[in-house]
């Protein structure tokens, strides 16, 4: 994968590279609820108690953000970098 590939593959998941890590965007977060909600629906325990949390706690930002990196760096293996 070309650091354009891989370039393209963040802004997919939402992502941006810090020098702290990664951070997350809206359109990131939508995508990680959407997962969450779909990992809901296959009754995943930490899904459904993420899910149970308000709207505004940033445990849920962190949640999604985690799914993302996991989409993001599954899709950086699966390309053999």
């Amino acid at each position: 994968m070309s650091p354009e590939d891989r370039q393209e593959a963040l802004e997919r998941h939402g992502l941006t590279e810090e020098p702290d890590g990664y951070v997350l965007s809206l359109r990131g977060f939508q995508a990680g609820m959407r997962a969450t909600r779909a990992l809901r629906d296959q009754r995943n325990e930490e899904a459904i108690r993420m899910l149970a949390l308000d709207a505004s706690d940033p445990l849920r930002w962190e949640y999604a953000r985690a799914i993302q990196i996991s989409a993001f760096s599954t899709e950086i293996h699966r390309s053999g970098i």
